[in-house]
């Protein structure tokens, strides 16, 4: 379904993987759905083949869910990603390889019905694809979209973490803006120079630099103290995971479609503990769970 480009990210985090890897917790489906995306294109009734009850539709639904996803999760990227660099990471974190190993991590090749005759040959990049996506577009289909942004934000940490790692050893190189060419009538003549009779010039007022005021520099990023501009969020979940306390995010949004503001709140076991504010959901979150790490004392 999906090509297996050659990655250039995240060797050491991909070698792991196939190894000692531990995803996050799967969502679950709770419908119907569940047994649509278990159900391979090759039990598909020939007496009734316009009754599409396999899961290619679903497959179609999440490909698409997936991108959106992990282009806002690329858009976020701070120092910023070009439009061309979001389009090849996106390729990159969303490859064959990948899905396999997600669907071996999750076992969901062990759940998928498919015809007796295909079992050995359904362990290729295409068909983890095809039930991967199957899998995010049934998840999608019951329960929306902010499930599977907080999904695939924890299962991607790793490759995010390394991808802010290249950003952060890459010179920006500062943009010089093209010189102006002057015409000769707007240049305007210059005055003549006053002449003084039996005196000296008044001398020139001397003009001080303005002092010198150091901006203040954000709290370190526990992550890795030498990048304090990672991400917070899956710090942030894991942490709150490990220490057992309940995290909850409740999201509002106002203005007009094409420039709404989101506000995200950090509620620790009922207490609200950090508010952010951003031009989209997940960047609000990261705000929310930037300061709430910090209020839980946890730095």
């Amino acid at each position: 379904m999906i090509s297996a480009p050659s990655s250039s990210i995240s060797t050491t985090h991909k070698r792991a993987r196939a190894t000692s890897y531990t995803p996050p917790t799967l969502p679950k489906i709770k419908s119907e759905l569940i047994l649509t995306v278990y159900t391979h294109k090759s039990l598909r009734r020939a007496s009734s083949p316009a009754e599409y009850d396999d899961n290619e539709r679903l497959a179609e639904l999440g490909k698409q869910v997936l991108r959106v996803v992990v282009t806002n999760i690329l858009f976020s990227v701070k120092p910023m990603l070009s439009e061309v660099a979001i389009r090849k990471r996106r390729e990159e974190l969303l490859c064959g390889a990948n899905f396999q190993s997600w669907v071996k991590a999750y076992g969901l090749q062990s759940k998928l019905r498919c015809d007796p005759s295909l079992q050995g040959s359904m362990n290729t990049p295409e068909e983890a694809g095809t039930l991967f996506c199957a899998y995010a577009g049934g998840l999608y289909a019951e329960s929306g979209m902010e499930p599977i942004q907080d999904w695939l934000t924890a299962l991607l940490q790793d490759d995010m973490i390394s991808i802010e790692a290249i950003q952060l050893t890459v010179p920006q190189a500062a943009e010089t803006p093209p010189l102006k060419r002057i015409k000769s009538e707007e240049v305007s003549p210059r005055p003549p120079s006053p002449i003084f009779f039996g005196s000296q010039p008044p001398p020139s007022p001397i003009r001080h630099p303005p002092p010198h005021v150091p901006m203040p520099n954000p709290p370190p990023n526990p992550l890795s103290p030498a990048q304090p501009n990672l991400p917070f969020l899956p710090l942030f979940n894991q942490t709150a995971s490990q220490r057992r306390v309940t995290v909850e995010y409740p999201a509002t949004f106002s203005g007009p479609s094409h420039a709404c503001r989101w506000t995200v709140q950090c509620v620790v076991n009922g207490i609200l503990k950090g508010v952010g504010h951003g031009s989209s959901k997940q960047i609000a979150k990261e705000e929310a769970a930037r300061q709430a790490f910090y209020a839980m004392g946890w730095s």
